[in-house]
């Protein structure tokens, strides 16, 4: 059933839900508006459903259709960013979101959105929990072995530290990337990592 660019408005009705041996629906570049009826759901056969460009600003539960004839182009909504909405239509499960410009993308996960950003958030700050106690621990052994420069050597280093400081400013966590405290140095670059890990995952 192809309804396209026919100017239709309103609702779409409650009714198409009773065409059970229905396939093939598009209704795109209409004017339907308001919600789409629940009886979509029941067309356990459908193959095709495209709905973009109209002012339709809810879906029912409509799930992954079968995308093996009509690959990515079997599920289009207008889910896409920047949305002719105030907020942005949810579809999960559209193999194509187009946005306001009427640009249509597919809708692709990314290996981190099918991992889980939850479970890549743990893994990631679990590697970086890790990575810092080796690296305090290779700090900590450097150190005990680390022998004691000249009175001239370790002026320099003096002087090196002050003008870091003077840079990185006195208040900053990063300031203890010039002091020889372990505790500090673990400080610091766990601070640093949790502002990587955050900057990652948004």
């Amino acid at each position: 059933l192809d309804l396209s660019d026919n100017d239709m408005k309103g609702s779409i009705p409650e009714e198409i839900g009773l065409l059970s041996n229905l396939t093939y629906l598009r209704l795109s570049y209409n004017a339907f508006s308001g919600a789409v009826p629940e009886s979509l759901t029941e067309l356990t056969k459908l193959q095709l459903l495209q709905l973009q460009s109209n002012s339709i600003t809810e879906l029912p539960n409509i799930y992954r259709l079968d995308e093996s004839i009509y690959f990515v182009s079997t599920f289009v909504t207008d889910c896409g960013v920047p949305s002719v909405f105030d907020e942005v239509l949810e579809c999960p499960f559209c193999t194509i979101c187009c946005n306001a410009n009427e640009d249509c993308y597919p809708q692709e996960k990314t290996r981190v959105a099918n991992f889980g950003y939850g479970n890549f958030a743990a893994v990631f700050f679990a590697g970086f929990f890790v990575l810092c106690c080796v690296f305090v621990l290779f700090s900590y052994l450097c150190d005990k072995h680390k022998t004691r420069g000249n009175d001239e050597r370790g002026g320099e280093l003096e002087e090196g530290d002050k003008y870091a400081l003077s840079k990185i400013g006195k208040d900053s966590v990063y300031s203890y990337f010039v002091t020889d405290s372990v505790g500090g140095w673990l400080i610091a670059v766990t601070t640093l990592g949790l502002q990587v890990g955050i900057l990652v995952v948004i």
